[in-house]
């Protein structure tokens, strides 16, 4: 990756890590579907109004939206809603530790699947390093509950296949305008999960800060997330874009600690440089 590319495949880390503290926030008062609905709903107007802005439009063909159709459903409504299941069950440490297998499951499968990735000794020793290192990260407790709950973890290894999927399936049917791409595939998942909250609606009370972290979510995670997601992984391919997964939970924990006031333990001071060493290994050129 170039300097720029870099630097955007950054912003899209500090993005994703920062959702954990706002999604901590928003469910304080508003439950997970409606806060996936209400990010995935501000998040499609806001990239829509974006489009609009610079002239765009969603005036594409059958085969471009349903292309986004599947990215939509892969990449946002089934994914927000295994987690949302899942953690309400198991550890996030356990969470984080199996989501931790969609970088190295991209990463292997990438190959077969676009003739511009490879797969060599030098990736696969840092997409292990990684994974160790998130384990490491979560702490041994996180393995105290491997085995419980079953269909819990049955459910984080589906968000962490769709993640995989999602990563694959756009870098082999890319996209020539990533915006358009991105408004379309979130304006499907707001619609679908949008269903889902309605038919499951319950009247509850939201705090002032629960909707402020809703519309960040809307705004960061979600529709500028998805526009650097499909701005990205052409250029710079599936397997390196994927390794963002390793860096996520390490910005989620030091924002934990700077601004929660979190207390960091010694795994994660022992941690962090392992996930930095590995996703160095992974995305520089050989």
């Amino acid at each position: 990756m170039n300097a720029k590319e870099t630097a955007i495949w950054l912003c899209l880390a500090w993005l994703w890590g920062s959702s954990f503290l706002a999604i901590g926030i928003a469910v304080e008062t508003v439950s997970p579907v409606d806060v996936v609905a209400g990010r995935m709903g501000i998040g499609a107007a806001f990239l829509i109004l974006i489009l609009l802005l610079g002239k765009g439009s969603l005036r594409m063909g059958w085969r471009a939206w349903l292309i986004a159709t599947v990215v939509g459903l892969s990449g946002n409504v089934l994914p927000f809603l295994l987690i949302s299941f899942a953690e309400q069950r198991v550890d996030s440490g356990l969470a984080a530790l199996i989501m931790g297998i969609a970088p190295v499951v991209t990463l292997v499968i990438a190959p077969l699947v676009h003739h511009e990735e490879t797969l060599g000794r030098r990736k696969i020793v840092g997409a292990l390093i990684g994974f160790c290192g998130i384990g490491v990260l979560v702490g041994p407790n996180a393995f105290e509950d491997m085995g419980y709950e079953t269909l819990a973890q049955i459910a984080l290894l589906g968000a962490a296949f769709c993640y995989a999927f999602t990563a694959l399936f756009s870098r082999r049917f890319p996209h020539e305008k990533p915006m358009q791409t991105a408004a379309a595939s979130v304006l499907i998942g707001a619609v679908v999960i949008g269903i889902i909250s309605i038919a499951n609606w319950q009247e509850q009370t939201a705090s002032a800060s629960s909707l402020l972290a809703i519309v960040y979510l809307g705004i960061g995670p979600t529709a500028l997330a998805a526009a650097i997601y499909f701005y990205l992984i052409p250029r710079i391919g599936a397997g390196r874009l994927q390794q963002v997964n390793y860096v996520v939970p390490v910005l989620g924990t030091l924002l934990g600690i700077f601004v929660l006031h979190e207390q960091p333990t010694l795994n994660t001071w022992i941690a962090i440089p392992f996930i930095l060493a590995a996703v160095y290994i992974v995305t520089r050129k050989a």
